[in-house]
């Protein structure tokens, strides 16, 4: 008989367990992923709490979002989807044209294109879950420490393992698979996130500093809103130079745009990691991509 997958406890991180087949996490309502499947990009869902209220259900009940086209237009006047001038000034840039090409496509997203800074975070709803759990995950070893995290996850044999090693058997966890655009988006983070390990001098997981954790978790929130901005502007439909050197360019370009513009200011929100409660991790989650999207819209007015 084949011996089934042991089931991992993982307590306060997850509201289900992995799947007998392959072990791989489900996209359950408590864990961020969609309680209907495939989700139009389009969509203004808060994303559930980090970690659901004991005999709750942490998904949205999957009522109408008030920036759905369907609906018409919000009360603000807002109408969702306009993203064409900003898309326009994205070809642009990603054909060699300028910083300010660059900036006027920036701006355009968060201000046309989504409503503003506010709309841009909601829109965010798997990569704020994800950046919840990893924050939660960062808490917790700050807290009692990595060893009994990673026995909490089912991976105490990773323990003294290089943290790429660690964070590619946690991904499942942290980024589970889906459908959805902002799903895709939050798990390629998290991936180009690993791969810079190794030139970022970090060691092994149970080593990590807080101050890399840190860093890597700023890194999942540049990453997620590049890839986010990426496939909104850049994915649909827009030819980007046949030129790969150029293209590789541009997307460097948008990276040092965002990380630029973000990087510095976003730490503070932080605060002190392991006083936060649950609450707080969805909360601190939130005003972090909100600011953000606000500071990328703004530096995008200001450039040149």
């Amino acid at each position: 008989m084949e011996r089934q997958p042991r089931q991992p406890d993982i307590g306060q991180y997850r509201e289900r367990d992995f799947e007998s087949k392959g072990q791989v996490m489900g996209t359950s309502k408590g864990y961020g992923g969609s309680a209907t499947g495939l989700v139009p990009s389009w969509v203004d869902e808060p994303s559930p709490p980090t970690k659901p209220v004991p005999g709750q259900s942490g998904a949205a009940d999957g009522t109408a979002s008030a920036t759905d086209p369907a609906a018409g237009p919000a009360a603000d006047g807002f109408v969702p989807g306009a993203l064409g001038s900003a898309r326009s000034s994205f070809t642009r840039f990603s054909k060699g044209g300028g910083s300010g090409e660059l900036g006027r496509a920036v701006s355009g997203y968060v201000r046309k294109g989504t409503g503003g800074s506010r709309r841009a975070a909601r829109r965010m709803g798997a990569s704020r879950a994800s950046a919840g759990r990893l924050l939660s995950i960062f808490r917790d070893v700050q807290r009692v420490g990595a060893t009994e995290v990673l026995r909490r996850l089912d991976l105490v044999a990773l323990s003294g393992r290089p943290a790429g090693d660690v964070f590619l058997s946690m991904m499942e966890f942290i980024c589970p698979a889906g459908g959805a655009i902002d799903e895709a988006v939050a798990r390629q983070a998290m991936l180009a996130n690993i791969s810079e390990l190794g030139k970022a001098g970090v060691g092994t997981f149970d080593e990590m500093t807080p101050g890399q954790m840190q860093d890597f978790f700023l890194d999942f929130i540049v990453r997620s809103i590049e890839g986010m901005v990426m496939a909104e502007l850049g994915g649909r439909g827009i030819m980007l130079s046949d030129d790969v050197a150029q293209a590789e360019r541009a997307e460097k370009q948008l990276h040092n745009f965002v990380a630029g513009a973000t990087r510095g200011k976003l730490a503070d929100k932080l605060g002190s990691v392991p006083a936060l409660s649950d609450k707080d991790v969805d909360r601190v989650v939130l005003e972090i991509y909100e600011a953000a999207f606000e500071i990328i819209a703004i530096a995008g007015e200001s450039a040149k």
